[in-house]
């Protein structure tokens, strides 16, 4: 690239919605290289070789943004220019009801504009002699207060990692089969209810490769529009009788045994979990002609969306077992990578059987969640299953292959260097397309956030600074060549509002890290909560400042214990996380561990003076009283990881780690369900209960 080239080459980069200069973790000004900005502007789909390239990007840029977006997005109430149309009557039409209400378009310099009406929704505008215009109408997303019916809500929950979960029972029928499931999901939830909890946290339950579940990290799943097949409760859809009909029918297994792990075997509890489903689809022809109904219903209603990731299951199925190795969809015969392709349909008409059965799983594992959080509900909690949405999906699984055109290819979602990640995160993870997002009206998105909340009572969206802008590295680059992509943050945050609304659900946001300025506020003026984690409550940014204490806590986010990334309350006080960073080569060469562990007991020693029981220092970690400084917090929300109160040093996921340590594979010990009624769950639960106000 010539010197002479370089200034257009910025500009185009600032039009594409690429940051060439940026602030880092430590507020030091960096900027982006032009070789960078060009392997990312490739990416976006922008051709930058040449001068002659950066000048005609730049014109079909200018083309391009004559253009109204498929979709405009504004909150009620609000004034919307309309460049183009003329003044005068034009009716708004709701999708919802498509009741026509006639409105009257005020002069504007540019053409007219629409003062928006005060009922959220979606809205098409219609006027003689123009296009129709679809309009996204935006609320305040529904907080606690709002959902509860309660002034000052003072609520309480727990996460939990639902693979983790374990529950013991001599009947197989009843017990879990090698990790957690949505049946015992809803038995906690039933517990949790009865104990005076609100909130019941899971990871994400996001659909994941079934002839590849050893790729188990809930946050690089296949697709975000549906379910983990292997979280389904068959018996709480189809009946006692027809899951133990289906066991008995099978070769004999040893459930027990496969239950027994401490750590999951993905490859053989997959295996055995997808061949009882397999049987229970070979007799539900059998079953009760309602069922059927509802299954018919389920795969009307979800549509092609579904029918392609079906087909994506049973083809993924076939190119791993054809070579015998794992092989992602980009590395098949370009006839397979089609989905429209007769090739692709001539596939699945051959193989209907199997593409019914994962049509088929899905709706049980939908059937099996709607199920859990019915029960939360009955079980008096106020907002009950809380799901996760992953902030990016694989790019080699059924949601990139069947809708290539919504994401970016070329580049990762990743994190840039920070104080806790020195050499910054690429996570594998595709992120959908800003430019056609705005082209297509924002479906793609749309169609996740619906997912998220169609059977539950809200969800935490993950990374949600990835709504304003994702740090993108060039595949095979190191994390710290890449740059920061904008985002149309206004339209996304409303439309994130407007469907909480529409769901009446509430909405958490993870606005951990290096957050820009003026997000946090952005966030509450959507009515979208944030997450005041105990770790990063200091006085000030810097790690050695004193913690600040929880009175001072913002009240408008949700308090944690931690989250699935960060260290546990026990193995925090231990060490665990420091040792675990030393042990997998992730320390910086700025602190040997010795030197963090000295600053932890510091640390310690500050955060004990905080909880106010004077003394000297425990050797082990005061769980209670830790649980209780955070539940003590404005917050109208206190969340406790299930690790903390069970009292484990090991978190989920050590960031950064992939073979080091066993991640997204640990359970819980013992029986989750009668751990309740132990005393040390009971005095940590009560911990929270209590500084709530919930006795």
């Amino acid at each position: 690239m010539s010197e002479a080239v370089a200034p257009d080459l910025s500009a185009l980069a600032r039009r594409c919605g690429l940051q060439e200069h940026w602030i880092d973790a430590h507020r030091q000004a960096r900027r982006v290289g032009p070789e960078q900005l060009r392997r990312l502007l490739q990416a976006l789909g922008v051709p930058c070789e040449t001068a002659d390239d950066v000048a005609a990007a730049h014109a079909a840029l200018d083309t391009t943004q004559q253009h109204t977006p498929a979709l405009l997005v504004e909150r009620a109430g609000h004034v919307l220019p309309l460049p183009q149309w003329r003044e005068g009557p034009a009716d708004l039409v709701s999708e919802d009801d498509h009741n026509a209400h006639a409105v009257s378009l005020e002069p504007h310099a540019q053409g007219a504009q629409l003062r928006l009406p005060v009922k959220p929704g979606y809205y098409e505008l219609r006027q003689a002699g123009q296009t129709a215009q679809r309009l996204a109408v935006t609320p305040r997303a529904p907080d606690m207060a709002a959902l509860l019916g309660r002034t000052q809500p003072r609520s309480w929950g727990v996460m939990a990692q639902v693979y983790s979960l374990r529950e013991a029972h001599l009947d197989p029928v009843h017990r879990t089969w090698g990790h957690g499931d949505l049946a015992t999901v809803a038995s906690l939830a039933q517990r949790l209810g009865d104990a005076g909890a609100d909130v019941l946290a899971l990871n994400p339950l996001h659909a994941m490769f079934s002839a590849d579940p050893a790729a188990c990290s809930p946050y690089s799943p296949s697709n975000r529009l549906f379910l983990n097949v292997l979280y389904a409760a068959p018996a709480q859809v189809l009946g006692e009788a027809a899951v133990r009909h289906a066991l008995d029918s099978l070769p004999p297994t040893d459930w027990a045994a496969l239950d027994q792990g401490a750590q999951i075997n993905w490859p053989r509890a997959a295996e055995a979990r997808l061949q009882l489903l397999r049987r229970l689809h070979d007799q539900f022809v059998m079953m009760a002609p309602s069922l059927q109904r509802d299954y018919r219903s389920f795969c009307s209603q979800q549509g092609q969306p579904l029918r392609d990731h079906a087909i994506f299951e049973t083809l993924h199925a076939a190119h791993i077992a054809a070579p015998g190795r794992i092989q992602p969809w980009t590395a098949w015969d370009k006839t397979w990578r089609d989905p429209r392709s007769r090739h692709v349909q001539d596939f699945a008409a051959h193989h209907a059987k199997e593409v019914d059965f994962h049509c088929f799983a899905q709706w049980l594992t939908t059937a099996s969640l709607a199920h859990a959080q019915a029960t939360a509900r009955q079980a008096g909690m106020g907002i009950g299953l809380l799901s996760d949405l992953a902030v990016g999906v694989s790019p080699a699984g059924s949601q990139v292959w069947s809708d290539p055109g919504s994401f970016l290819h070329g580049v990762s979602i990743g994190a840039p260097p920070d104080v806790h990640q020195p050499r910054g995160q690429s996570w594998a993870l595709a992120a959908l397309s800003p430019s056609a997002l705005q082209r297509r009206g924002y479906d793609a998105f749309i169609g996740v956030l619906r997912a998220a909340l169609a059977h539950t009572g809200g969800t935490r969206i993950d990374h949600i600074l990835g709504m304003e802008r994702l740090w993108l590295v060039p595949d095979n680059g190191d994390p710290a060549d890449g740059a920061y992509l904008r985002l149309p943050a206004d339209a996304l945050l409303g439309l994130i509002a407007l469907e909480a609304w529409r769901h009446r659900c509430l909405v958490i946001g993870e606005n951990l890290g290096t957050v820009p300025a003026g997000f946090d506020e952005r966030l509450r003026d959507h009515g979208i909560g944030g997450m005041n984690v105990l770790w990063f409550m200091r006085d000030s940014e810097s790690e050695s400042a004193p913690f600040m204490p929880p009175e001072q806590w913002p009240s408008d986010a949700a308090a944690l214990t931690t989250t699935h990334d960060l260290p546990t309350l026990m193995g925090w006080w231990h060490g665990k996380d420091i040792r675990q960073r030393q042990d997998a080569g992730r320390l910086t060469q700025e602190k040997t561990a010795t030197q963090l562990l000295q600053e932890r007991q510091a640390d310690k020693v500050a955060l004990w003076s905080q909880l106010g029981d004077g003394g000297s220092l425990p050797a082990s970690a005061p769980l209670p009283a830790m649980l209780a400084f955070v539940a003590s917090a404005p917050c109208a929300l206190a969340l406790a990881s299930l690790e903390d109160i069970a009292g484990l040093d090991e978190s989920p996921n050590v960031p950064g780690t992939t073979v080091e340590f066993p991640n997204w594979r640990r359970r819980l010990p013992g029986n989750t369900i009668t751990a309740m009624d132990s005393p040390p769950w009971r005095d940590r639960l009560q911990a929270l209960r209590q500084t709530r106000g919930r006795p």
